[in-house]
């Protein structure tokens, strides 16, 4: 081996929490179970893990779709990130079909309506043309994104809420020998609906398109989080091949029930529910994901280490799913990212810059400190949005204002539709560094 790792990066990963309005009453009987998984994380997960890097949900953190769902579910998620002290910005999530307000596309003629023309096609081509032109429509081409306008309330404080103008994210964390892992978000909920589960008939399948097909990026392994796993997609045959391709590891959630596919190209986690539908085959799960680089005769291998945790048979604690390890504790796999990348790319005529020299490699390593001061202002990028949220919507106005940050195209526009325009002009401007001190001091400009 000619090169070990010497950066290992965690997340705890979390699958249709289901937040209801009535939890944490008195009467609820969840709360003992997520008290369980606290108490897991603080005893077990500090022990076994390194560098906690943050929190991944893969949908379905509320019920309904309420707002007061996420509120409790924030809570919950800060106190995670507590027992690892991480910012409580690093929480990266997508939503799931129980993340629609149901109401707004059941009742709302015009969302249904723009749901029907895009589900109604057969083929994948007409049906992406139905969506580009939904959301490039000049004037209600937020339709699609009505039903999950808390959800994205929600996300916003993570950066992670999706519009018009980006109905996918992407989150790059540094490995070693110059290799990357992008967080690559994807929205599977776009048509969900009432008619989505009619008695007696099959689950209607669901909308992902091409543009959700993550991309190309040089150095780079990418992690997919996506609610509904390919079984639910309606054109899952002219998708799956190239996801399969770019996005080495990927996570599902939504059926409820575990498994894990792995082989030379992907490791694919279909996850439990962290909170399911209480019935006879009741079983809460979650899990905890490490990964890591290195070098074996001169290519780079992507490392992923799966812990799976289940709740014990008598519904006291969350244990190791033993059945589901390699010795115990987790499942081991590599991916040999380079030899992959070769492979998909030997007939395009591009430049395989992943094809490095031993030189390049060791300069690579030694390159490291720059690497994370780009990511430590990363960073600092997610806690301004999460600070940005925390203050009340009156200070937040009075802020960009007295830092004539917004533009006349903003009036009128929810902030969570223009706060990435304003954070980039404010970078324009060269009022980055003073919208940043404001916000760490409560909206005050110093």
């Amino acid at each position: 081996m000619d090169g070990d790792f010497l950066i290992k990066i965690s997340f705890i990963h979390l699958s249709d929490i289901h937040f209801v309005k009535s939890s944490n009453n008195p009467a609820d009987i969840d709360k003992a179970l997520r008290d369980a998984i606290i108490t897991d994380l603080t005893v077990n997960a500090k022990k076994l893990l390194n560098n906690i890097s943050g929190i991944l949900v893969t949908g379905d953190i509320a019920f309904s779709g309420a707002r007061t769902e996420y509120e409790i579910a924030k809570k919950y998620l800060n106190e995670i990130s507590d027992i690892f002290s991480i910012k409580p910005s690093d929480i990266y999530c997508v939503p799931g079909n129980h993340d629609i307000d149901q109401i707004a596309a059941r009742e709302s003629h015009i969302v249904y309506q723009e749901q029907c023309a895009i589900d109604s096609h057969s083929s994948i081509d007409d049906a992406d043309k139905a969506f580009a032109k939904s959301i490039n429509a000049p004037c209600f081409n937020d339709v699609l994104f009505e039903p999950i306008r808390e959800y994205n309330e929600f996300a916003s404080r993570f950066n992670c809420n999706i519009s018009p103008k980006r109905i996918t994210w992407i989150k790059e964390f540094e490995l070693d020998y110059g290799l990357k892992l992008s967080l690559f978000g994807a929205n599977s909920c776009y048509l969900s609906n009432s008619s989505d589960h009619q008695p007696g008939q099959p689950d209607r399948l669901m909308y992902i398109g091409q543009a959700q097909i993550p991309p190309r990026m040089a150095d780079t392994a990418i992690l997919l989080m996506c609610h509904h796993p390919p079984e639910c997609w309606k054109f899952k045959s002219d998708l799956i091949d190239r996801i399969n391709k770019r996005a080495d590891i990927q996570l599902y959630g939504h059926m409820h029930t575990q498994s894990i596919e792995l082989n030379d190209n992907n490791a694919i986690l279909y996850s439990g529910a962290t909170h399911p539908t209480r019935s006879a085959d009741w079983v809460p799960r979650y899990n905890w994901i490490t990964i890591s680089s290195n070098i074996d005769n001169g290519d780079r291998f992507l490392n992923i280490e799966i812990y799976p945790r289940i709740l014990s048979k008598n519904r006291d604690c969350f244990l190791a799913d033993t059945a589901n390890t390699t010795n115990g504790i987790y499942l081991r796999h590599s991916i040999n990212i380079d030899k992959k990348r070769k492979i998909d790319l030997e007939d395009v005529i591009m430049e395989i810059s992943n094809d490095l020299s031993s030189k390049d490699r060791k300069e690579y390593t030694n390159d490291q400190t720059d690497m994370h001061q780009t990511y430590d202002e990363e960073i600092n990028e997610r806690e301004l949005i999460y600070g940005f949220y925390e203050l009340s919507v009156v200070r937040q106005l009075e802020l960009l204002g007295e830092l004539e940050l917004l533009s006349e195209d903003d009036k009128g526009k929810s902030m969570t539709s223009v706060l990435n325009s304003v954070i980039q002009r404010s970078k324009e401007q060269g009022k980055f560094r003073l919208l940043w001190n404001s916000i760490e001091n409560k909206g005050e400009i110093e």
